[in-house]
């Protein structure tokens, strides 16, 4: 076990709150301690349950094979996370992202990871109780295949997931932060592709532990 990759793991799995926190920030939509934690409670649930499930299908992998499955498993998720932004970008960049009532769950997803502050519909530039679990839910569903792959290269469930958790906790406030003081949308654009260059490294060095 590398105290290193639960390190880059607990700082990808959390780099979305980290991006919701400077979203926040520059929108000035607070969010209480107690709030946050069910956000980060959550995103931790989820992040053990997916190793879980990876510790449930390294039972059926043979054991010289799971870190190179794992490995791919995260290298080929950094790839596909790296593809996604791309587009995203591209997108953003030509303005043909629209939001309205046609678009697909998976682009109603992406749209509340862009734009965080629509989870707020009553307006009250306040997330409550209820805002803060369905948010704690979408963030969460980010971390299913990294868990999944984490588990699988053997990564302590454990130590992981409360890692995850911690980080979770701490960086949407520390994001919110920078948002309400220094606020650029470019700033939360470059923590997720730095966030996929984490997820990318982690497979690289797990496959050489």
């Amino acid at each position: 076990m590398s105290i290193l990759s639960i390190f880059l793991f607990a700082i990808s799995s959390s780099s979305d709150n980290l991006i919701v926190g400077l979203s926040y920030g520059a929108k000035k939509v607070r969010i209480n301690f107690m709030n946050n934690f069910i956000i980060s409670f959550i995103s931790g649930i989820g992040t053990f349950l997916a190793m879980l499930f990876g510790r449930v299908l390294l039972q059926l992998i043979p054991l010289k094979c799971s870190n190179i499955i794992g490995s791919g498993i995260l290298i080929l998720l950094g790839i596909y996370l790296l593809i996604n932004w791309l587009r995203k970008d591209i997108d953003i960049k030509k303005n043909t992202e629209k939001v309205n009532d046609d678009i697909s769950e998976f682009q109603r997803y992406e749209n509340t990871l862009i734009n965080p502050e629509i989870i707020d519909t009553n307006n009250s530039k306040t997330i409550d109780f209820k805002e803060a679990i369905i948010l704690g839910i979408v963030l969460c569903l980010n971390n299913i295949g990294l868990g999944i792959g984490a588990s699988i290269t053997g990564l302590n469930i454990f130590m992981t997931s409360i890692s995850s958790l911690i980080f979770s906790l701490a960086f949407i406030p520390i994001g919110y932060y920078i948002g309400e003081k220094v606020i650029s949308d470019k700033l939360s654009r470059y923590s997720e592709i730095i966030s996929i260059c984490i997820i990318m490294i982690l497979g690289v060095y797990e496959l050489f532990i």
